[in-house]
């Protein structure tokens, strides 16, 4: 089963998706997509 979570609010749109592969309630993998930041964010 594969499950993609990520931010549930309008406002916090493109932060993190996280796409997890699922075996029952084991999470065999995870695959971060980390999406549109805003530009500052690179200097922290």
């Amino acid at each position: 089963m594969t499950i993609s979570m990520g931010p549930q609010h309008p406002s916090t749109h493109g932060v993190l998706r996280l796409e997890l592969v699922l075996d029952g309630e084991m999470v065999v993998k995870c695959t971060p997509d980390i999406g549109y930041l805003h530009t500052g964010m690179e200097k922290l």
